[in-house]
């Protein structure tokens, strides 16, 4: 509901860089630990490169870099709520 949310606010032009990086980093991670549990049901399986799960889990740990690592989300919204970086 909240990146369905922040959909429409960038839409209508009125989204902040607090809710973005929010939207960013649930997402990615919520990705990748799905992916991740398909690799423990899966086994030894999920973890070979040529499997399907394996190629999952490896576009899903870059998608955590891309648009701004995760580390730099989590910055942007911790300066977004008034704390002052360390």
């Amino acid at each position: 509901a909240f990146v369905d949310r922040c959909i429409a606010e960038v839409s209508r032009g009125e989204l902040s860089a607090e809710a973005a990086s929010m939207a960013k980093y649930s997402a990615t991670e919520l990705s990748f630990r799905v992916a991740d549990s398909c690799a423990q049901i899966f086994g030894g399986y999920g973890y070979l490169k040529n499997s399907p799960i394996g190629k999952i889990l490896v576009d899903q740990r870059v998608v955590r870099i891309y648009g701004g690592a995760n580390e730099v989300q989590l910055e942007i919204i911790a300066k977004g709520l008034g704390f002052k970086p360390q």
